[in-house]
């Protein structure tokens, strides 16, 4: 089963294990005044952190809709997942994980598990590295760690820490 992951900006991996495992990373929207910036495509996560000293107001951040999830989602499975794992942000600190469900409650292509990973950038990551690599796994040896759409939140968790 071809089980494919996705997660938020916020998780900070290195594109190099992005493009190792095929991980899709949906962005964040960074809001500077009436400029709103996709989290690392319009602007690296370099550039923010070079520029934040000198920005007046603050920026804040947005959650992408419900829509850019499905659209994400529907080219996964047009290119061959069987289903899909999305990792997020923890949902005490960002609404992103409640457009993830809303998201994956009207999909009904193939099956989407969405997973408060209760972290934010590398904690998050590494979960989510553990998640594409347990996912290729299951490539590899023509079976699955752990079909998305049966586990629950906290299971999922668990199996993902325990593999670490």
């Amino acid at each position: 089963m071809k089980i494919s992951i996705t997660t938020d900006s916020t998780c900070d991996l290195p594109v190099s294990i992005v493009e190792k495992y095929g991980i899709v990373v949906i962005p964040l929207h960074i809001q500077q005044g009436e400029q709103r910036l996709r989290d690392g495509i319009d602007l690296s996560r370099e550039e923010f952190y070079r520029l934040l000293p000198n920005l007046d107001p603050a920026p804040t951040t947005a959650t992408p809709g419900p829509d850019l999830f499905q659209q994400v989602w529907n080219k996964l499975a047009d290119a061959g997942a069987q289903a899909i794992l999305s990792i997020h942000i923890s949902e005490k600190l960002s609404a992103t994980i409640n457009a993830a469900r809303v998201a994956a409650e009207q999909f009904t292509r193939i099956p989407v598990t969405v997973l408060d990973s209760g972290q934010l950038s590398l904690g998050m990551g590494f979960l989510v590295e553990k998640a594409a690599q347990l996912a290729e796994l299951g490539r590899e040896n023509g079976r699955h760690p752990r079909q998305p759409g049966g586990d629950d939140e906290a299971h999922l968790r668990l199996r993902l820490a325990q593999d670490a």
